[in-house]
């Protein structure tokens, strides 16, 4: 079922809206991992010229919701806590990863890691799901079927 949800959730992420707002690219699912990268425009800047929390934490959030869904079971979020380490380059490509640490039947852990691509580390946290117990609503080419 793993590989089969991987592939559904390729399928719907192409179309997933909010991301796009953002061009957040995802780079890497499996079953508790994935990876997902940005470029730092400046239309994401703040109000002091630097990279807006909100585009951190949202690259981090997408990486989150792949890597706890790619099981093929419902799972969303009971938390995500994040710590800004360092204001990223402006212009600079930055990666994201969650990784599973700890699974139960109902919830999982996850570290979650965010750094430019020359190493930088810009943020770390650590996330938790809820693992609903259903399905994921997908069909084969990864649209909703509810």
């Amino acid at each position: 079922m793993s590989q089969e949800a991987v592939d559904k959730l390729w399928k719907r992420c192409q179309d997933e809206p909010f991301p796009k707002l953002l061009d957040i690219e995802v780079l890497e699912i499996e079953p508790g991992r994935a990876r997902t990268a940005m470029t730092f425009r400046p239309e994401m800047k703040n109000i002091f010229g630097k990279l807006h929390g909100g585009a951190i934490f949202s690259l981090l959030d997408e990486a989150f919701q792949l890597a706890c869904n790619a099981h093929g079971q419902i799972a969303v979020a009971l938390s995500l806590n994040i710590y800004y380490l360092a204001t990223p380059d402006e212009g600079a490509r930055l990666l994201a990863e969650a990784r599973e640490v700890n699974a139960t039947r109902k919830t999982a852990l996850y570290d979650a890691e965010v750094w430019q691509e020359d190493g930088k580390k810009i943020a770390t946290g650590q996330a938790q799901a809820y693992r609903v117990g259903h399905p994921l609503p997908l069909d084969d080419e990864g649209q909703l079927t509810t």
